[in-house]
């Protein structure tokens, strides 16, 4: 076999069991969030009694090879929420990200733009940027020297300028496809291809668009604070706990506040999960309006009128990161509803 035929064998390797896992991961999550089974063709359902389907594998919460796949199949190839236009304000913002042990910085350009880079310099592998989060003019690696522009152009390497058919425009850092949709949430996609498989609106087509956000300006809302914790679990046990809301009366007692329980219900619509609180009108009036959404892999984010929290896990095993956005900046606990006309 060839060596481009072997790439192109392997590529449509990973690619069907990308789909395989894909479809038997939400098939199960539909399975364990709505009562659903799938049927054969011709089949009928002819009770309206409730049914239940066992969950996914207890090996595939645990595999470090099922993971390694997972890697592959899903987090280089599926858009992942990461964050806010708002945590970007000013030119030369940036943000170190990790999703499923793949690293890559974003950051603000000059001309306003957003992009993502893999925080890997081009000359030996260093990374790009060690700290968390921080504002630049350039983007210089620690180990040699290598600098780039916000952009992502190589504009200096130290003892390379003079050598003959060194090609500055090669080593530019390795782009990630970024998407900021109309609500100003930042999406990215690890494929390396020029143009990814998977088009974002193949999974979220207008879920920016969506009557449920309406009367939220995200405008409004200023980036408070992150936290987060680790545990020894896989990032499927977030979207199984996420997605059910069988626990909330035991482990969430104060929810009935905002939500009515009896009600609760969640749709699934490509690879966004919908979660209806069934919040009443003077539950509203009274500033509880609860809007929540699952975007597969690994996301979730609850949407309220005083504060947006969005969560993902990262790794195998596991880190739980939240970032937080307050109205106004007030500390979110701190927070009252605004007053109309204020």
């Amino acid at each position: 076999m060839s060596y481009f035929a072997a790439i192109s064998y392997t590529s449509l390797t990973w690619g069907v069991y990308g789909l395989a896992i894909f479809g038997l991961i939400m098939q199960r999550l539909l399975a364990y969030t709505l009562g659903w089974t799938p049927t054969t063709k011709g089949s009928e359902t002819t009770s309206g009694a409730k049914t239940t389907s066992r969950a996914l594998p207890a090996d595939w919460y645990r595999s470090n090879e099922l993971y390694d796949l997972e890697r592959r199949a899903i987090f280089s190839r599926k858009w992942m929420l990461v964050s806010h236009k708002l945590r970007f304000l000013d030119t030369g913002n940036w943000i170190r990200f990790e999703e499923a042990c793949f690293q890559f910085v974003i950051v603000k350009g000059r001309d306003g733009l957003i992009r993502g880079f893999h925080n890997v310099c081009r000359h030996r592998g260093f990374p790009i940027v060690t700290e968390e989060s921080g504002q630049s003019k350039i983007l210089v690696c620690k180990y040699h020297g290598w600098s780039y522009g916000l952009n992502g152009t190589l504009a200096k390497a130290p003892g390379y300028q003079d050598i003959e058919k060194f090609d500055r425009d090669s080593n530019s850092l390795l782009p990630v496809h970024v998407k900021v949709d109309a609500h100003g949430f930042v999406w990215v996609n690890l494929d390396a291809k020029e143009a990814p498989e998977v088009a974002w609106e193949a999974d979220f087509k207008d879920i920016d668009q969506k009557a449920r956000h309406h009367s939220f300006n995200f405008e409004d809302y200023k980036f408070d604070h992150t936290w987060q914790m680790t545990g020894d679990y896989n990032w499927k046990t977030l979207a199984d706990n996420y997605n059910e809301c069988y626990h909330c009366a035991i482990a969430h007692p104060d929810v009935s506040a905002v939500a009515d329980l009896e009600a609760y219900k969640v749709e699934t619509k490509g690879g966004n999960i919908e979660h209806f609180a069934s919040t009443t009108p003077e539950q509203e009036k009274a500033g509880h309006k609860v809007v929540s959404n699952y975007y597969f892999p690994n996301a979730c984010m609850t949407v309220t009128t005083l504060y947006v929290s969005y969560s993902k896990v990262i790794g195998a095993k596991s880190r739980l990161l939240e970032e937080r956005y307050g109205l106004h900046g007030e500390h979110c606990q701190k927070m009252q509803p605004r007053a109309p006309g204020t």
